[in-house]
This record gives structure tokens, sequence and C-alpha cells, in this order.
């Protein structure tokens, strides 16, 4: 004798089914899309460490001028060994006056702020994100120089080899990394994936006095997948052990600053506009704990 199943029972079923489908779609984050694209890798130049050296600078930050050409220096010596961004973030960033511009970014109020490095001093900077005597991790201008050769010596535990694709029309940025683990590593670690643009013209304070067309390089735009990255890692690696990451259809041209204003004023959201044939993206990846960085590459996207 068959059983027979109630047509309300069947059509509570269909709406559930339908429901469930609708709560939760198929998202296909990582399919990679655009109609002309630009591919650049780092092959050549991915076989020894790097440091990053992150500078927290502002238009309005009359020392900083001095700091800029410390870090240039540093850079110049340094060659493609150092990869240099400049964060624009706090008070010294802040549009006031004359000093129209906005060059601050939502990550760069991160990095700064309290739940971040909690930078106080301009100009300062983070060297690999960690603490290289005599300095603290926020190292002033004036221990630098004499940093850097230590965070050299810093062992090459992984190797970065990066692809960036970019849709030159549609803006899309699709970033691959793959990690070569040169020694073993316990910790989990976060990919990092940032932009940084080189020739803005602007107004800077210098001593009190305005330069009107002050070239910033190096200028950080913004972080393409969280300013904490993404997990790399989740189990310890040995050496010769090979991990994947790839994040797909950033949009370059879709960047936005978000004001935050106290209730009831409503945020304030402005568009990052860039020039993307002076972008470059800056990929690290770091300790998930300690934050501190491991390896970083810089790819000019096109």
């Amino acid at each position: 004798m068959k059983k027979l199943i109630p047509i309300s029972a069947v059509l509570l079923a269909m709406l559930f089914v339908a429901c469930d489908r609708v709560k939760t779609p198929i998202v296909k984050k990582n399919t990679i899309v655009g109609t002309n694209f630009v591919t650049k890798n780092n092959f050549a130049t991915s076989n020894f460490k790097k440091t990053l050296f992150e500078e927290f600078t502002g238009a309005q930050c009359p020392n900083c001028p001095n700091g800029t050409i410390i870090a240039k220096n540093l850079a110049t010596a340094n060659g493609s060994s150092l990869v240099v961004i400049a964060i624009h973030a706090g008070g010294f960033a802040k549009p006031y006056g004359e000093f129209t511009a906005d060059y601050r970014t939502d990550a760069g109020d991160k990095l700064q702020g309290s739940t971040g490095f909690a930078i106080n001093t301009y100009p300062s900077a983070l060297i690999n994100r960690k603490a290289y005597p005599p300095s603290a991790v926020m190292a002033f201008s004036s221990a630098w120089a004499s940093i850097i050769p230590t965070a050299k010596n810093d062992p090459f535990i992984v190797k970065l080899d990066v692809t960036t694709n970019y849709d030159t029309i549609n803006g899309a940025l699709n970033t691959n990394i793959r990690a070569i683990f040169q020694t073993a590593y316990t910790d989990n670690l976060n990919a990092c994936i940032y932009l940084i643009e080189e020739g803005i013209v602007g107004k800077q304070d210098d001593q009190g006095v305005v330069i009107e067309e002050y070239e910033f390089e190096h200028m950080f735009r913004g972080a393409v997948n969280s300013v904490w990255g993404e997990a790399l890692t989740s189990s310890p690696k040995a050496a010769g052990d090979t991990v994947n990451y790839s994040f797909n259809n950033f949009n370059v041209k879709g960047m936005t600053y978000t004001i935050i204003k106290t209730p009831p004023a409503i945020n304030e959201v402005k568009p990052i506009v860039v020039n993307d044939k002076n972008l470059y993206a800056v990929v690290f990846v770091c300790n998930a704990t300690t934050r501190n960085v491991l390896q970083v590459e810089k790819i000019k996207i096109r």
C-alpha cells in the first residue's frame, strides 16, 4: 500500500527549499572577470629577503619632509630590498585651511589608531612591524638608518611569487600569491595586499613653509583584502611546503574613504581616485598574532 503525502506538506517543503536558496546564495568570490588584462609578476626578483618600511606622515606635518628624505635615501641605498609605504593618517593628515586634499584611508586610520600601532609621533615608522633595538615597534626617524641593517638580517623564511592581473578598462585587480617556505615555520600567517601610488602632487608643510607642488611618493591608497589581511596558513609548515592564496575582482576604481562622524551626523564617504598607471601592489605575509612581517614584495600593476 502506497503512503500518501498531503499536498500541503509538499508545498511546505518547496517553500523551505526556495527560502533557503534566497537566504544562502552561492557567491563565486574568486571568479576572474575583465576584458583587457595586464599581467605582471615578481618572479625575477623574489628569491631574496626584503624589508617592509611603513612611514606615518601627513601634509600638515612640518617635520615629515625631513623624514621623507631619510626614507628616500634608505630606499635608494637598499634598492628593491626595502619596500616603502607612506601612510597619511592622524591629525597631520586631516584637511584643514588651505590643505584641502585628503589622502587618508580606512586602513591607514586603523594602522595609526589605538587598535593598530597607536602612532602618536611624526615622522615615525614601522620596520617589519617589529621592535629592533634600541627602538620600540614605532621607530623615530633618528633610528631608521641604524635599524635597517639589523632588519635585513632577519631570516628568509618564506618566498613569495606574486602574479597580478589588472583589467585596465573595468579596474578589476586579481592577485595570486604562491608562498614557498624556505625554512620550517609553526605560527599562523596572514597574507596582506596593499596598494600604493607614486607621483601625487599636492601641498606640504615643510618647517612652516608651504610647498605648493610637493611630490608624494609611495602613498598608501588602501588595503585590498582588509587592513590585517586574510589567513594564509592555519597549521605548521615545513621547509619546501607551498601555499597558494588569491584575491580577485578588487575594484581599483571604486575605492572610498569613510569619515566617521558623531551621531546624529551621517558618516561621509569620499572616493579615492587613483592613477592606475602609477599604482603598485605591495604584498606581504605577517604573523597572525604578533603582526611581524616575514616577507614583502612590490609589483607595478600595469
